[in-house]
Parts: C-alpha cells; sequence; structure tokens
C-alpha cells in the first residue's frame, strides 16, 4: 500500500512537470529512491516503463497543444524540454504517424499514439454509447470567453452557468432538455489563448434567442451524474482518458451536453446536482480502418 500511494504521487508529480525536466535522475530525486530501484517499483505498480510512460506523457501533453494551440512547432517543443525541432518531429512521428505539422492540419483528430494518464485511485472509466443525431434547429444564446488551455475548465463552468440563468430563467415551465454547445475558436488577441464558445439551446422555437444548427452525426454519449462543479473534471477524463482508450476519431464539430433538469437540479447555481449526457463527435470507425 505504501508503494503504491509513492507511485501515486509521483504520477501527479509527472503531470504537474510535463515541461520541465523528466529524466530518469530527475524522477529518482524526486522520489527520494534510486533510478534502478523506482523503474523496478514503478512497473511493479503500473506495469509500465518509467522513461517510456514520462516521454509518451510528455509527446501527449504536446499533441494536445498543437490540436488546440496556435502556438509554433518549435516554441511547442522548446516547452516540452527537447533540445531541437528536428529531435521532436521524430520521437512525435513515432509516437504519432504523423509529423507535428500534419497532425496540426488534419481535419480529424485521430487518438491513436494518446498516452493516457495513471490515475491509480480513480474509479471504473465511463463508458461510451455510440449514437447519431438528427438534424436539429434549435434556438439559444452564446457567450464567449478567452484564455490558455489550462485556464479555459474555470471560465467555462462560469459560462454555463451564467448562459443557463439568461435563457432557462425566461422560460415559463422549466425545459424537459436543454443543450449545451461547446466550441473553441483562435484569439488573435493573445498569443497562444483560445476562446471558448458556449450555446445554451432549447427546442421551443417560440424561446428568444438565435438560431443554433446541430448537423446530423455520430457521437461518442457519456452518462454523467453528479455536481455542477465536477463536470468540468469529467470532460477532462473523457478526452485525455476514455476517447484514446476507445482509439476513437473525433470529427469536427462541437461538443455537445444534452442536459435533463429537474427542479433544483439545474446548472444556474453552485453545487447542484444534475443529470446529463456529454457528447463527442467521432467518425464511426470500420472495420478495415480500425484494424490500421
Amino acid at each position: 500500500m505504501y508503494q503504491q500511494q509513492v507511485i501515486m504521487q509521483l504520477l501527479d508529480w509527472i503531470e504537474q512537470n510535463l515541461d520541465q525536466p523528466l529524466t530518469l535522475d530527475d524522477i529518482a530525486a524526486r522520489s527520494g529512491y534510486s533510478k534502478w530501484h523506482l523503474q523496478r517499483l514503478f512497473k511493479q505498480v503500473t506495469g509500465h516503463v518509467l522513461g517510456t510512460y514520462a516521454r509518451r506523457r510528455r509527446l501527449s501533453a504536446a499533441a494536445r497543444e498543437l490540436r488546440l494551440t496556435h502556438i509554433s512547432v518549435a516554441c511547442i517543443a522548446d516547452k516540452y524540454q527537447f533540445d531541437s525541432q528536428q529531435t521532436f518531429t521524430r520521437c512525435f512521428k513515432k509516437q504519432f504517424g504523423l509529423p507535428p505539422a500534419g497532425y496540426r492540419r488534419s481535419p480529424d483528430w485521430a487518438s491513436h499514439g494518446m498516452q493516457p494518464p495513471l490515475r491509480l485511485s480513480e474509479g471504473p472509466l465511463p463508458q461510451a454509447d455510440i449514437v447519431t443525431l438528427p438534424a436539429m434547429q434549435l434556438v439559444g444564446r452564446t457567450r464567449r470567453s478567452s484564455g490558455t488551455l489550462e485556464q479555459l475548465p474555470h471560465p467555462k463552468n462560469e459560462l454555463r452557468q451564467h448562459a443557463w440563468r439568461q435563457m432557462v430563467s425566461t422560460q415559463a415551465e422549466l425545459p424537459t432538455v436543454v443543450y449545451g454547445l461547446t466550441s473553441l475558436e483562435a484569439d488573435s488577441r493573445q498569443r497562444g489563448a483560445k476562446r471558448v464558445v458556449y450555446t445554451v439551446a432549447l427546442a421551443d422555437q417560440q424561446a428568444e434567442g438565435e438560431a443554433v444548427f446541430i448537423e446530423q452525426g455520430d457521437y461518442a454519449s457519456f452518462a454523467y451524474q453528479g455536481r455542477v462543479e465536477e463536470l468540468q473534471n469529467f470532460i477532462a477524463r473523457l478526452y485525455d482518458t476514455a476517447i484514446p482508450m476507445m482509439k476513437a476519431v473525433r470529427r469536427p464539430g462541437q461538443d455537445i451536453e444534452r442536459f435533463y433538469p429537474t427542479p433544483g437540479g439545474v446548472c444556474n447555481g453552485a453545487s447542484t446536482a444534475i443529470r446529463c449526457e456529454y457528447l463527442i463527435p467521432i467518425r464511426r470507425m470500420t472495420p478495415s480502418t480500425a484494424a490500421l
């Protein structure tokens, strides 16, 4: 039990220091063990090779920045402690099958090569249902907030709650279903920043707001039931673990939150219990594609 606790603490430290030097000597110094003993202990507890895991997690963090920011490849290589852009490109292509520039340009975001973070103390992984949504026309209101990738989860919580207060409180009756649509767009005013775009929408065509369209498509749907402030942690786990474990390909499109509100169980206040489905647009894999 003590050894597992040591590895759990070390895994947390690795996650917080992916942009810092992470040689075996650095990690061993943090743990207090010799690097030889630490490598044996890490493999025994996790089933992974320590040096390989740390490198794959670092490259996975770099892949996320390639997809979600406009920071140059050279700057990302430098941030994640590669001695040159050429070294970064070689290691990246080996793990993901594409060079960094090609990975960034691809319209789809394949989860192949992503290394999920190891979390020894968390519960079972959320399970997905693959569903097809029909084309829908809704009525909604949109809000935006800018920040770095690390800063965006908190503004999104605030956007969600503000949007609910603005949209749902104007309805005479509590809606049966409420949709929350999320996308990211570039923020030209700040280097490396993104703007999260959040739209709360209703199927009620008599509601006040802008026209909102959802195109027909396939989604990985995950059920969530819990506190509203914990929803963002749930979404993070979907992207860093559930989707890579599925080997899913995220296609272009908005993430969709589909809420089923009950009196007292809405998103316009903190610490309220909610029930929703979180849907991530994916491209359904054919048997021949899945075998690649």
